[in-house]
């Protein structure tokens, strides 16, 4: 008998958010799933140390943080990046971790799902990278 109340129902953040209704909030009684946020690798500033640790220059490390804010903004994980970039998830994760630099090419194919070019998205990691670290 104890273990029957002890065991939890999962619930998602939706219905948590609804007072426990049943259904689960609006969201989920038409059918969506619950958003997934992302979930990095690494922190801001580890992005940074790694960066300054390896022969890479600091813009690397602002397209990795503008990527990381594009995500956090558009709710985007590894995968659906992924399957909006054509990028391999891989790339992706090592971008993250600063494990590789991003080419032209990469950065055209992971800029065009928010209307960039290549050259906006080099401008955006500059600017990130100058509002995260004081010169």
């Amino acid at each position: 008998m104890k273990s029957k109340r002890h065991r939890a129902a999962r619930t998602t953040p939706a219905a948590s958010q609804s007072g426990g209704q049943e259904g689960g909030g609006e969201a989920l009684q038409r059918g969506e799933k619950a958003r997934r946020e992302p979930v990095f690798p690494i922190s801001r500033q580890e992005i940074i140390q790694r960066c300054r640790a390896k022969p890479h220059d600091m813009l690397c490390a602002g397209e990795a943080l503008a990527l990381m804010d594009l995500m956090i903004h558009f709710h985007l994980t590894i995968k659906k990046l992924h399957e909006l970039t054509h990028v391999a998830r891989s790339m992706i994760h090592d971008i993250l971790c600063m494990e590789a630099v991003t080419t032209n090419d990469t950065v055209a194919k992971l800029g065009r799902p928010f209307g960039m070019q290549a050259i906006e998205f080099h401008l955006l990691g500059f600017f990130t990278l100058r509002a995260e670290v004081s010169p």
